[in-house]
């Protein structure tokens, strides 16, 4: 019988190492130039985007946190972080259909108790606030004026794109107005996935009447935009581009929203094309993009690897259930 998932991952792994292998490719001419560059970068600008980039990471455990407090559960700050840590090194480096966000919320359940419904809201939910800040940074990228430096095709291209996103989380949020109940009673196919579609409205709506907690996680959610932005931000300056703060306002939504698309192992390929393509639209050479791209790479992957790292010392030390 043949493995769907293990296609599917398979597929994944081809798509990343095509992707990053295309990069690799079109700068096959400007080896020497990039090679120039990373000699010439300011290791003090370079070490303060990598620790902002963990710190980043770190500030998950409060938007997270305070989702879980508004069904009732007040989990220790630490655990949590290690948790968050775990998750960043499935997402990242596992080439299997077992996300962060699952690993995550098997974490609570088996060792903190918490009830697998509730568990899931607040994963689901906190995904969905980190998604909607960065929409809000693009239209903010938009009325800065970046949107400016793309080209009018790419300008139409996303602005299709977050208009569709929107509208998605607006009939997502409000079935009902929309008469998405109905519309699944009468398309047969649809039909099948009804329960599971009212089953997750029913988690969204669980914060309903939480509208404080909502508000808490999405400026903690933009705060940690910022913090990615910032370490953009230095990774640019180290290397001396002299762009503008305004521009990685721009590439870090875009890149994440790219890197979304469940085509990709932890969107590898996906992400780095978007920021060389961002990168060039702001006049950065095609070298210097691609090498930008592949230091947020290289930052990403190391607090995956310390992700991992949490995860060997916990198993060694702390009685923790299994998971791998």
């Amino acid at each position: 019988m043949v493995d769907k998932k293990k296609i599917f991952n398979f597929v994944r792994i081809i798509v990343s190492i095509a992707l990053l292998s295309f990069l690799i490719y079109r700068n096959r001419e400007n080896f020497e130039s990039i090679l120039n560059t990373l000699k010439n970068l300011d290791i003090r600008f370079l070490a303060i985007a990598i620790i902002l980039y963990s710190i980043g990471i770190s500030f998950i455990v409060f938007r997270w946190g305070i989702l879980l407090q508004a069904h009732g559960f007040r989990i220790f700050r630490p655990f949590l972080w290690q948790s968050a840590f775990i998750g960043w090194f499935f997402n990242m480096l596992l080439p299997t259909g077992v996300g962060g966000d699952f690993y995550r919320v098997y974490d609570l359940y088996e060792n903190k108790g918490v009830p697998m419904d509730k568990n899931i809201s607040a994963a689901v939910m906190e995904r969905i606030i980190g998604t909607i800040t960065g929409l809000m940074l693009l239209f903010v990228a938009f009325f800065l004026g970046a949107f400016n430096q793309l080209t009018r095709n790419t300008v139409i291209g996303l602005l299709t794109a977050l208009g569709i996103i929107t509208a998605f989380f607006i009939v997502l949020f409000l079935p009902r107005v929309f008469k998405i109940d109905v519309l699944l009673r009468k398309i047969r196919f649809l039909v099948k996935i009804g329960p599971k579609l009212k089953d997750f409205h029913n988690m969204l709506t669980s914060y309903r009447y939480k509208k404080k907690y909502l508000v808490i996680s999405t400026c903690y959610s933009l705060f940690i935009q910022m913090i990615f932005i910032s370490s953009y931000h230095c990774i640019g300056v180290s290397m001396g581009l002299g762009l503008s703060y305004k521009a990685m306002v721009l590439t870090l939504p875009f890149a994440q929203i790219a890197s979304s698309a469940p085509i990709a192992i932890g969107g590898m390929g996906l992400r780095e094309n978007a920021v060389t393509f961002a990168m060039e639209s702001f006049g950065v050479s095609t070298g210097d993009a691609t090498l930008l791209s592949f230091i947020v790479l290289s930052i990403i992957l190391f607090n995956a690897l310390l992700g991992g790292l949490v995860y060997v010392v916990k198993s060694i030390f702390y009685k923790s259930k299994g998971f791998i």
